[in-house]
């Protein structure tokens, strides 16, 4: 006789079908869920493929068929998820999807690698160069590159562009020696591509196997990271120096010893710091979390000591990566170091400070954008501090935030973090922090909200000076701009309405980037408070005129910097 089976009716909420199917008579929750990520993972694998295989089809048609199999391995792959019955039997399939991603995205790196296809912005082109200078005896710290000309060049308020080298230096002195050792290949890819595959298999192995497939899907499934790592961005490198130094930190000296366990992530996360600055902002929140951790047990001396040999060992790796250059050229060495938190770049990116740029135009506090950085960046720590308890998982999110109040404050800064997220999902729990050590608040939740929210009202308040202060630059256009049409010079006007001195540096903007300044060919180089003045621009290149879009608007953006300032004004209509 057969048996009735219930259908699943149209009234039916998710909660009372999850219900269902995880009932005794139903399949495993635990096993329905991974088949869900593995399915996930699977459906992943076609991001941008075709995009590859049409790369190499006529050129390099093995390539091409290689694709062609990792197509049908998804199929196959599919099949065998939604049948699959055992938690074995998926296991294993994960290793096998995780192979086909690896294999996809090593065919997407052959043209970045082999040199084939050319670095297209500021980052990767010096972290390129300055490989290529270091492989052959040169100081990258004294170097400049005028010659790039990058898509995306970083422009400074002042009117400079970024031609030198401004990162930590180990991620171009291992680039070096596998220039050295492939002389034929663009070594500085090869080693971002490398550290990516090496990211994506660290957290497949560290993870729980019903979370393995969310390794494959977030690292290499979603296509995030493959423009980065053709451009071989520092911060990828980084990437699995800071999974390492990420992982089960909540463990590290727990009787008071650092041990090799310890030792191991103190060396990883020195490694991070010196290859890009993003390392830094996690050692703060590493170093906070482990004191309020260590206390309860180590007390303060105990967990001195352990801190210092914890700091003491990442401050060693970061020492001899960078010995000698500070030694060599200890002032062009530091300069560089410290480069991207201090050289002032024009406003850029997604975060908050985008209200500034794109919708009201310009102001004349831009530098209150900096100290809101700074002011939320102490917020977070003792905000870290106090409840560590609750968020302390968070920290593979909360040393970014800062980035949303900054005026380079492009998305890629804590996008490029993302697999840290899966590290701390994976390897950490809010049990890990359930002893850690607990400042005495006030009782009361509102109460405790108030302590909180005073924390970020600094950081808040300079956010909002920083958009309220007018821009201190009006401007009167007498150059005809027409959409469509070509513009090689321009004649405008420009009032300072402010109570301090401006040096402006011109550029008119057809994108959503400060991408080159225009010269002054008439016009005072400082402009006084209260004055106006008529300035006379031209293109930075001789012969060059700059295309007006025939449907988007082109603004005129000036900046200048001591104060730092941004003023515009729309050309076309």
């Amino acid at each position: 006789m057969i048996q009735d089976v219930k259908e699943p009716s149209w009234g039916e909420t998710a909660t009372a079908r999850l219900e269902r199917v995880s009932s005794p008579a139903g399949p495993d929750l635990v096993l329905w869920l991974h088949r869900g990520l593995s399915l996930a993972a699977v459906m992943g694998l076609v991001v941008a493929t075709r995009a590859y295989w049409q790369a190499h089809v006529l050129a390099r048609p093995g390539l091409a068929l290689l694709i062609t199999g990792c197509y049908l391995a998804m199929l196959v792959f599919a099949v065998i998820t939604l049948c699959a019955g055992q938690r074995r039997t998926l296991a294993r399939l994960d290793i096998g999807v995780l192979v086909t991603a690896i294999t996809i995205k090593s065919v997407a790196a052959w043209s970045g690698v082999t040199g084939l296809k050319k670095l297209t912005v500021d980052e990767g082109m010096l972290m390129d160069a300055a490989a290529r200078g270091l492989a052959d005896g040169r100081n990258p710290y004294t170097a400049t590159w005028k010659g790039i000309e990058p898509s995306l060049p970083t422009q400074l308020m002042d009117g400079r562009t970024v031609f030198d080298f401004g990162y930590p230096p180990l991620g171009i002195e291992i680039g070096a020696v596998v220039q050295k050792i492939f002389p034929n290949l663009v070594g500085i890819v090869l080693v971002a591509w490398l550290a990516l595959l090496a990211t994506v298999l660290f957290i497949f192995f560290v993870a729980p196997r019903p979370l393995r497939p969310l390794a494959t899907l977030g690292v290499l499934g979603l296509g995030t990271f493959t423009a980065y790592a053709d451009n071989a961005y520092p911060s990828v490198i980084a990437l699995p120096f800071l999974c390492l130094a990420l992982w089960s930190w909540p463990s590290i000296g727990r009787d008071g010893r650092l041990g090799r366990f310890g030792l191991g992530r103190a060396a990883a996360l020195g490694a991070a710091c010196s290859i890009h600055q993003l390392g830094w902002f996690l050692a703060l929140f590493l170093v906070v979390g482990l004191v309020m951790l260590r206390l309860p047990t180590l007390r303060l001396r105990g967990t001195f000591l352990l801190l210092l040999r914890y700091g003491g060992t990442a401050l060693a790796v970061f020492a001899l990566s960078s010995l000698p250059f500070a030694i060599k050229t200890p002032h062009a060495w530091l300069t560089g170091v410290f480069e991207p938190l201090l050289q002032h770049a024009v406003p850029h990116g997604q975060g908050l400070a985008g209200i500034t740029h794109y919708i009201v135009g310009g102001s004349g506090g831009l530098d209150f954008y900096g100290r809101a950085t700074q002011l939320l960046l102490a917020a977070l720590l003792v905000t870290f501090a106090l409840f560590l308890r609750r968020i302390g998982p968070a920290i593979a999110v909360l040393p970014w935030v800062i980035f949303m109040v900054s005026t380079r404050s492009q998305d890629g800064y804590w996008l490029l973090t993302m697999p840290l997220w899966l590290v701390a999902l994976v390897t950490t729990s809010r049990a890990d922090f359930a002893d850690a050590y607990q400042l005495r608040l006030p009782s009361s939740v509102r109460a405790r909200a108030a302590v909180t929210a005073a924390l970020f009202l600094p950081a808040a308040a300079c956010f909002v000076i920083a958009v309220a202060t007018p821009q201190p630059l009006t401007f009167r256009v007498q150059t005809p701009v027409v959409a469509g049409e070509t513009l090689n010079a321009l004649t405008v006007d420009v009032t300072n309405r402010s109570s301090a001195p401006v040096t402006p540096h011109f550029s008119v903007v057809t994108g959503v980037t400060i991408a080159d300044f225009w010269k002054i060919q008439t016009g005072p180089e400082t402009l006084p408070a209260g004055a106006t003045a008529t300035y006379t621009l031209a293109p930075s290149k001789k012969d060059k005129a700059v295309k007006i879009p025939p449907v988007e608007p082109a603004f005129l953006r000036v900046v200048s910097d001591e104060p730092q300032t941004l003023s515009s004004t729309r050309l076309t209509k």
